[in-house]
C-alpha cells in the first residue's frame, strides 16, 4: 500500500472535526451513472441506486433491485457476493494486485452538506477521484483483513472516511464510472442484521 505524502497526512488530520471518534452507523443510498469516454450514457437509460449499510466492522451493499449484493461480517472476516439470490464466500486471500498511487489533491466540494476532501487514486490506466467525508468515519481496524479489492485500502487512505463520490476513468475499456451519494442516514444498527438472510431495511 502506498503511503499517503505527509503533507496530505497533515491536511486528512487538520481536517478531521472534533468529535469525529463516533464511527458512522446507517445508510449511505448511492447512485450510478455510465458514460463513455465522450459522455455517451451506457448501460442504464435510469440511474441506477445502491444502499449501503455499515455498523461497526459489519457492511452490506443491496442492488438496484434490492437484492443483496456483497455481505461482510468483521468478526469472521467473511466477504459474500452474491449472484441470483446464492451466496459464494470469498477466499480472504484476495487481495488487490499491486499498490495503486494516491494523490492528495486540495480540492473540496459539498456533497448532501458534508464536507468533502478529494483523493486520486492512480492503477495502470485506471484512475479513481473519491471525494470522502471526515464527518463520516468507521475505523480502519476494523475492515483491515476485508478481501474487497480496494476497500482496506481506500479506508487507510482516507482515515476511514466514506467516500460519498466516487468517479472511476477507465481509458482502456472507454468508461467513466460515477457514484455519488443521494442520502445520508444514520441509523443504529445490530449486528444481525448482517447475516446472509437478514432482510434489508
Amino acid at each position: 500500500m502506498t503511503k499517503l505524502p505527509s503533507l496530505c497526512a497533515l491536511l486528512l488530520l487538520a481536517n478531521t472535526p472534533a468529535g469525529s471518534g463516533v464511527e458512522f452507523s446507517g445508510c449511505i443510498v448511492y447512485e450510478n451513472e455510465y458514460q463513455t469516454l465522450a459522455g455517451e450514457t451506457l448501460y442504464y437509460a435510469v440511474k441506477p441506486k445502491n444502499w449501503f449499510y455499515v455498523q461497526d466492522n459489519n457492511f452490506k451493499l443491496y442492488d438496484r433491485n434490492k437484492q443483496l449484493q456483497q455481505l461482510y461480517i468483521g468478526d469472521s472476516n467473511a466477504l459474500y457476493i452474491f449472484a441470483e439470490g446464492q451466496p459464494r464466500l470469498v477466499a480472504d486471500t484476495v487481495r488487490r494486485p499491486g499498490p495503486a498511487t494516491l494523490t492528495c489533491l486540495p480540492t473540496t466540494a459539498t456533497i448532501l452538506g458534508y464536507r468533502c476532501h478529494l483523493l486520486r487514486l492512480t492503477e495502470g490506466q485506471v484512475s479513481t477521484l473519491v471525494f470522502y467525508a471526515p464527518e463520516l468515519r468507521v475505523s480502519t481496524s476494523a475492515f483491515s483483513r476485508c478481501p474487497l479489492l480496494g476497500w482496506a485500502e481506500l479506508l487507510q487512505a482516507t482515515d476511514g472516511a466514506l467516500p460519498l463520490r466516487t468517479i472511476t476513468i477507465d481509458t482502456q475499456h472507454d468508461v467513466t464510472a460515477t457514484r455519488e451519494a443521494i442520502a445520508v442516514m444514520p441509523m443504529p444498527l445490530a449486528a444481525t442484521e448482517f447475516t446472509t438472510t437478514a432482510p434489508m431495511r
